[in-house]
């Protein structure tokens, strides 16, 4: 029985890493669609998206007839509550991907803007933050995920300065403004994506360690 229950965990661990590819396939068509301005791209990164809300279902029922069958404690019952709470941040990364691709209409409408580089390198962070809090969960290492945490400051200043940037477009050139704003969604979006990354290193510590870092939890205790 127990190693009928381990299968069943792993076949859980296989069907999150497929949702968490099709995330990233979304993000990534979402982003390249930006740079292109290619405005088709945006039915396939909502089919993409349909994909990842069947996965998000599929996986929550997964997890909860796992628990009410087995009752599992310790670090199996931990492992089972992350991926509900993993399940549910890719699912929202996801929306977030299509937030990126319809903001691509309202650009190519809009008057031309000067390049913004930040997005472009927050978006680079954004990715590998992603990826990253994947492979810590994959390879159950809090230290790594512990890191990725550390980085999600860097994504938060990045998203300051370019809304400070696209803010000082808009004051020298009034009729930028329906093009900036788009960017500006842009730029949320993306510090979003980076916030649910630090959520799932947050779980991954949670699971293999039972410490709870959400919210500075840990300091509150203290």
């Amino acid at each position: 029985m127990d190693r009928h229950f381990d299968d069943e965990l792993q076949d859980v661990k296989k069907n999150l890493l497929q949702m968490a590819t099709l995330v990233e396939e979304s993000i990534t068509k979402a982003l390249d669609a930006l740079k292109k301005k290619d405005s088709d791209m945006v039915s396939t990164i909502r089919e993409i998206d349909h994909q990842i809300d069947t996965c998000e279902i599929a996986i929550e029922e997964q997890c909860i007839e796992l628990i009410a069958r087995h009752q599992p404690v310790g670090s199996d019952l931990r492992f089972l509550i992350g991926v509900i709470k993993m399940n549910n941040d890719l699912e929202r990364m996801g929306d977030h991907a299509v937030n990126i691709a319809e903001s691509i209409e309202y650009i190519i409408k809009g008057p031309h803007i000067k390049s913004i580089t930040n997005i472009w390198s927050m978006a680079k962070i954004v990715k590998q933050m992603l990826r990253k809090s994947v492979e810590s969960f994959i390879d159950n290492d809090p230290v790594k995920a512990q890191q990725i945490c550390e980085r999600d400051s860097i994504v938060d200043k990045m998203r300051t300065e370019t809304i400070r940037i696209l803010l000082t477009y808009m004051l020298e050139e009034p009729e930028t403004v329906g093009t900036a704003i788009p960017y500006i969604m842009v730029a949320k979006n993306l510090e979003r994506i980076a916030d649910l990354s630090t959520n799932i290193c947050e779980d991954v510590i949670y699971i293999a360690q039972a410490r709870v870092i959400k919210h500075h939890a840990e300091e509150h205790k203290a």
